[in-house]
Parts: structure tokens; sequence; C-alpha cells
């Protein structure tokens, strides 16, 4: 059965806003605001909050900002490629149609969190602790989840070739309705994860064993 995700709680009369206008980097949190057909520099900046902020078409430079927090917050057709986002904190978040290549998210706690149509392709997600998260028709080629912590975690027709999941076990994680050429991941991690008949089949060659006829 699919994890229940609590979605994003936000008002619905959210103002519009100038991002440079309300961002105090002595200060580093807003809430309760929509940022539009924007880029956005947070600078190398520590532990920047968002709280009831939707962000559309908005791009991120490539910066690093570690322990960021987020809750409720919903990011549309923005662009995170190779910003560093690591020991990231999200709660009630929603990421749609968004570009992360790139994007590191290591030692991440993900709570309710639904990445939909997104590309993660090389994205570093290692030692992250995920619960109730989705992964919907998502690029994760090459993305590393080396040694993560997954919980009600779905990966729901993504593209999974070369992607990492070395120390993380998949007991009771749904791949069945994703594609991948090959993962690395070992026998003792794969042990009661749920797939399809032939992926199944590519696990056994990958493991070298020969099917007699």
């Amino acid at each position: 059965m699919p994890a229940k995700i609590m979605e994003p709680i936000l008002p619905k009369d959210l103002p519009e806003k100038n991002f440079a206008d309300c961002f105090d980097p002595d200060e580093p949190y807003i809430e309760h605001a929509i940022f539009k057909d924007t880029a956005i520099d947070l600078g190398d900046r520590r532990g920047v909050e968002f709280t009831e902020v939707r962000f559309q078409n908005v791009t991120f430079s490539e910066t690093t900002v570690p322990q960021l927090y987020l809750r409720d917050v919903i990011f549309e057709s923005c662009d995170f490629a190779n910003v560093q986002l690591d020991e990231v904190t999200m709660k009630r978040v929603r990421f749609v149609n968004c570009r992360l290549i790139g994007t590191s998210m290591t030692e991440g706690v993900f709570e309710d969190v639904i990445f939909r149509e997104c590309n993660l392709q090389m994205a570093a997600l290692g030692f992250s602790k995920q619960k109730n998260v989705r992964y919907e028709n998502c690029r994760l080629n090459e993305a590393d989840f080396y040694t993560c912590k997954l919980k009600k975690v779905d990966f729901s027709e993504c593209e999974l070739s070369g992607i990492n999941f070395t120390g993380t076990p998949l007991k009771a994680i749904d791949i069945s309705s994703c594609r991948f050429e090959r993962i690395s991941v070992t026998l003792e991690d794969l042990k009661g994860a749920i797939v399809s008949e032939e992926q199944a089949l590519a696990f056994v060659v990958m493991l070298g064993l020969v099917i007699k006829e």
C-alpha cells in the first residue's frame, strides 16, 4: 500500500513578494509568501528557513546552504541544479517538475515529501532519513542513496538506472514499476524489496546466476 503523505498546508491568500525585499541575511527566515519567475541567490548561508511558501519557476543559484529548513513549502518548475543543501530538513514539502541534477541533500531529514516528475539525476542523498516520501515519474539515474534509512518510501514509474542503494535496506520498498538496466545494491539490502518478475530475473543475472531452461 502506498505511503499516506501529508500535503503542505498553505493559506489560500499567500501574497506575491519580491525576494530581495523581504530576505534579511541576518535573520534568514521567510514565511507566508509566493515567489515567481525569478532567480534567488542565498549565498553560502547556514540555517535558512522557509515556512508556508510557494516557489514557482524559481532558479536557485549554485551555492551552499547547509541546514536549510523547509515546512509546508511547494516548489513548482524550480531549478536546484548543483545546489548544496546538505543536512536539509523537510516537512510537508512538494517538488513538481523541478530540476535537481547534481543537487546534494546528504544527511537530510525528509518527512511527508513528494517529488513529482522531477529530474534528480546524479543527486546525492546519502545518509538521509526519509519517512513518508514518494518519488513519482522521476529520473533518478546515477543518484546516490548510500546508507539511507527509508521508511514508507515509494518509487513509482521512476528511472533508476545507475542508482546506488548500497548500505540501504530496501525491505518493503516497492520499485516494481520502475525501470533500470543496472543498480548498485547488495543481496542483504535487497531482501524484502518488492520487485516485478522481470526485475527479479535481472537481479538473478546481476548475481551471476545462470538460469537453466
